[in-house]
């Protein structure tokens, strides 16, 4: 019977056995986007995409069906008391209608 074992399996078991004692490797964190302070700033100035969701029920009081945000405006699909689909923007550094 032979007690020696193959320098590759030896080096594999090592290995293995290194592993189970090493700590784990954090995920990577994501760096910030350089843009990301300038838009905190901005976001201070702005209203929220709810709050634009609430200006343009009470103004039509209708349902809104979906709302996206899309730069420094929200556009608010709302179906209306009459039944009709509108698109509403509205600015997110004032909060007017369009």
């Amino acid at each position: 019977m032979n007690l020696f074992l193959p320098k590759r399996t030896l080096l594999a078991w090592a290995v293995a056995l290194l592993a189970l004692h090493l700590p784990p490797v954090p995920a990577a964190v994501e760096a910030p986007p350089a843009a990301q302070p300038a838009r905190l700033l901005v976001a201070q100035n702005r209203i929220t995409l709810e709050q634009a969701v609430e200006r343009v029920q009470r103004a039509t009081g209708g349902r809104v069906l979906d709302a996206r945000a899309s730069g420094n405006k929200y556009r608010i699909k709302v179906l209306t008391r009459d039944g009709e689909v509108r698109i509403v923007t509205v600015d997110a550094r004032t909060g007017e209608l369009r």
